[in-house]
């Protein structure tokens, strides 16, 4: 590695240039000293965090909002001058279940599933009241796929699979990301900045 004064070569690892003396020890803007020569891995920082979104239920908004409007209309068409109070609230019950089934369904995941990303992991919690907590080197990921149906490609969300070497996590769905392109994207990239640094320090 150079001297960051006077460009020498040094051995990997020196906190002094053997030619002119000086520090290599990097100061932070803080004050506090930092005993990482240059080179060395980068400070674990977070890059993105992200939960499920809620376009990503736009499907079961529109099956919900179709099985509505059969089932009223099937029960005007059929019902005729049977109707009575008790039917008609059987009909809104039937009408209506799914879509309050999806919107707890809906905000259940939002609440229960959280994801971080960090130049050197990719973390995932899932759960409201208990929480469990799982984590991805990104020097083990292995593949990284995205999936879309038609209507969420058209309102920009969609499932981001990991595929990795970590036993405990070989496949991680992240579902309901919204911009999973740009996520996959980043994936990428700070999987070979990973491995690439990796690399370098393996060859020191």
């Amino acid at each position: 590695m150079p001297c960051r004064q006077c460009s020498a070569e040094l051995v990997a690892g020196s906190l002094f240039c053997n030619r002119c003396g000086a520090s290599q020890v990097v100061e932070p803007e803080s004050g506090a000293r930092s005993f990482a020569p240059e080179g060395a891995p980068p400070r674990e920082e977070q890059l993105w965090a992200g939960r499920y979104s809620l376009r990503a239920a736009t499907h079961l908004w529109f099956l919900s909002a179709l099985w509505a409007a059969l089932v009223l209309a099937a029960y005007q068409h059929f019902a005729g001058a049977t109707r009575t109070r008790e039917s008609d609230l059987v009909a809104l019950a039937g009408a209506f279940v799914p879509a309050v089934v999806a919107i707890f369904q809906t905000l259940a995941r939002r609440l229960s599933l959280r994801y971080r990303l960090t130049n050197h992991r990719l973390f995932t919690e899932r759960g409201i009241l208990s929480r469990q907590h799982d984590e991805i080197e990104l020097i083990r990921v292995d593949d990284i796929s995205v999936h879309q149906n038609l209507l969420q490609r058209l309102f920009g969300v969609g499932t981001v699979t990991v595929l990795s070497t970590d036993t405990s996590s070989p496949q991680l769905r992240m579902e309901g990301i919204a911009r999973p392109i740009e996520l996959k994207e980043l994936l990428r990239s700070q999987v070979r900045a990973r491995r690439a640094r990796t690399t370098f320090l393996e060859r020191l």
